[in-house]
């Protein structure tokens, strides 16, 4: 067994592995479409008996944190014919990857588990969280008369990354899309229909991608930057009354539709979607934008990272007053007589902590972080509070 990056004379054999491992059957057009995508991918694989036996595909993203865009190493396609099952080689296929990422700068790491317990093992943690509605025509918010207007058709691309680069940057965890990602993502999953909400001005505030068929409204994908935009969405939604009987829709878990309706009793799921991992604290702390401090803050953060060694031990976390932050590892003389402002920690715990999907005080209070109180009331203001939210899926 031997662990090897893939190159083009592998596709056919990873195609052939994930059709098993996922049970689809691709079409030539989406064969020749994957084998592009496949050559901008770093994908790792084990071989034995001279074929690919286990595999998984690097995708380069960025993701917006905090408003800043952080490069992400986004894992997919891990799979293992059924025959070599059981031998431990997703996970060296895992650390693996993350050598591979930590070489590469991309200091955070997404995937969407097959298992949230399976991945918790080597370090990644769930991270966001959305809504699925479903509201019959008469739960439907009711119709406002609003001063812009909704146009529907096919707007051109730079309107639509206008209003979701706007809309994106508010939360953490959305994808940075570049226009790639648009046109092989976006365009071909989230519905054939599409409408534009703009203001008095001509500026557009939000969109909707969608389909109607068998008497559903299904929405692939909503945003709206503002109060008018949301009830102007809904409104030309709603218009459609005559045709449908119920809409489909999926929302940021801080998403308030039930509280604006006259009867919030509707059908509502929150669904645990996807994890993260930090690759590299170093690298993802130095660019990581904390809160503006009354005063520098300092707190010894003890990391534990069995997959990642370069993470673990104890490093020393400075925050200026313009929440700029400075961070090095310690030598164990160099902290002995500092534990009063120490934290330990987990990789996963300060991953969903910094990704704004926990905060430290509730870590604190689930026995998933330990320290003074000091410490943790410190981390606790410095971390910014946004929630996460991820349109995407790969």
């Amino acid at each position: 067994m031997e662990i090897r990056k893939l190159t083009m004379d592998d596709y056919e054999a990873c195609m052939a592995l994930s059709e098993y491992a996922f049970q689809f059957k691709l079409t030539e057009e989406q064969i020749e479409m994957r084998r592009e995508e496949f050559a901008k991918h770093n994908v790792l694989g084990v071989y034995a008996d001279g074929q690919v036996g286990a595999k998984l595909q690097i995708v380069p993203f960025q993701t917006y944190i905090h408003g800043r865009s952080f490069e992400m190493g986004g894992i997919a396609a891990v799979a293992t014919w059924p025959e070599y099952r059981r031998k431990g080689w997703v996970a060296k296929l895992l650390q693996s990857a993350l050598e591979e990422m930590n070489r590469n700068k991309q200091s955070i790491s997404f995937l969407h588990p097959f298992s949230f317990a399976f991945y918790r093992k080597y370090g990644w943690e769930t991270y966001v969280e959305y809504k699925r509605y479903k509201l019959t025509t008469s739960q439907l918010p009711a119709k406002k008369v609003t001063p812009g207007t909704v146009k529907r058709g096919k707007p051109e691309l730079a309107v639509l990354k206008q209003v979701y680069n706007a809309y994106a940057a508010r939360y953490n965890g959305t994808l940075d899309r570049d226009d790639a990602w648009w046109t092989r993502s976006v365009f071909l999953k989230k519905g054939s229909q599409q409408a534009v909400y703009y203001d008095e001005a001509e500026v557009p505030q939000g969109y909707v991608f969608y389909e109607v068929k068998e008497r559903k409204f299904t929405i692939g994908e909503m945003i709206h930057l503002n109060e008018e935009a949301r009830e102007g969405l809904w409104t030309f939604i709603a218009n459609h009354d005559s045709m449908i009987e119920e809409v489909t829709l999926q929302a940021p878990a801080d998403d308030m539709l039930a509280f604006q309706l006259d009867n919030p009793r509707i059908q509502q799921e929150v669904i645990p979607y996807f994890m993260a991992r930090i690759v590299s604290v170093e690298q993802f702390i130095s660019q990581y934008p904390f809160a503006s401090q009354e005063s520098p803050i300092q707190i010894l953060l003890e990391v534990e990272d069995q997959y990642a060694p370069w993470n673990e031990g104890v490093w020393e976390l400075n925050v200026a007053m313009n929440g700029t932050a400075s961070i090095w590892k310690k030598a164990e003389s160099e902290h002995e007589g500092q534990r009063g402002q120490h934290i330990r920690l987990h990789i996963q715990s300060l991953t969903t902590m910094l990704m704004g999907y926990r905060r430290p005080v509730e870590m604190e209070q689930i026995g998933r972080i330990e320290g003074t109180s000091a410490a943790i009331q410190a981390l606790e203001k410095a971390i910014p509070v946004r929630g996460t939210y991820l349109l995407d899926f790969f």
